[in-house]
């Protein structure tokens, strides 16, 4: 088990989960629940208030029964109430988002990240991973609300997040879809993708084709998938393309979340995008495909 570095690295992730997701539950409470997330295709506002609501019950009911294995995460599933309905189905969501919240923050709090826990990243067994993860999820779904609401402008996030959140998508959201791939499948190299934020260390992302027939059923695969760019790699074999930016603009581009980089505080902000011919279309195929 290697636990995530870089909890240690944000300011109070804590404070961060519960501003976030206060932030999104009152945004979220304001708005028709029937008004679509531009950001999460086929979701409304109530769907995002929910999935907000789920994700804490979820994690909260992994580290309180120590889940361990992929059966006890299963099980951690089950035990949540089902999905409220009827007209005061927002209300109710209100109101048990903030116990999830608070029951989230309650197990995190008595945990150091070094404590083993199950989580959906082989490579990071450990409290830290949750702990991590859901300061990103929280500020990605309270952009998602912002946006839902029509905000001209999002409340700010700070650059120690988007810096985490860069290295997070790339060494673990990434990474976690490569790990994912099935040993049946056939895996090829297509673009290497430089991102380089102002400021800040280049991240070097392989961009890889996998085919595949899985043998119980004949269904066959055809999808793009990214990682960082392995030790062993040639970085000059690829065709190349390079992302330049500020780290929250390439944080929220490669999250997915590109809408909200003409509503950010002090003005509107771009990805520049770049390379060979052979390497661009990847990547925009590639993040076309989401995150979270």
């Amino acid at each position: 088990m290697t636990p995530s570095p870089s909890p240690a690295a944000l300011p109070d992730p804590l404070a961060l989960i519960d501003a976030e997701a206060g932030r999104s539950s009152s945004v979220l409470a304001a708005t028709d629940p029937a008004a679509p997330v531009p950001t999460c295709p086929d979701w409304t506002a109530l769907d995002l208030l929910w999935h907000v609501t789920e994700v804490h019950e979820f994690w909260a009911s992994v580290l309180a029964t120590e889940a361990r294995t992929d059966e006890d995460a299963e099980k951690a599933d089950g035990m949540k109430d089902p999905r409220p309905e009827g007209e005061d189905a927002r209300e109710h969501l209100v109101d048990r988002r903030a116990r999830a919240t608070a029951s989230l923050l309650a197990q995190l709090e008595k945990r150091p990240d070094d404590q083993a826990a199950w989580s959906w990243f082989p490579a990071d067994q450990s409290v830290g991973f949750t702990r991590r993860m859901q300061v990103h999820e929280a500020t990605m779904h309270r952009v998602d609300a912002e946006l839902t609401a029509g905000a001209e402008t999002l409340s700010p996030i700070s650059e120690e997040v988007a810096a985490d959140g860069l290295d997070h998508a790339v060494a673990v959201m990434f990474a976690a879809g490569h790990d994912w791939i099935p040993e049946w499948a056939e895996l090829s190299p297509l673009a290497l993708l430089r991102l380089l934020p102002e400021g800040g260390e280049a991240l070097d992302v392989e961009i890889a084709h996998w085919t595949g027939t899985r043998p119980r059923d004949g269904q066959e695969f055809d999808q793009l998938v990214a990682r960082p760019l392995p030790e062993d790699a040639d970085p000059d074999a690829l065709p190349f393309a390079q992302a330049e930016g500020t780290a929250l603009a390439i944080y929220l581009w490669l999250w997915g979340r590109s809408p909200a980089l003409d509503r950010l505080p002090g003005g509107a902000q771009q990805v520049d995008l770049s390379g060979d011919e052979d390497a661009v279309p990847h990547v925009i195929d590639v993040l076309a495909q989401g995150m979270d």
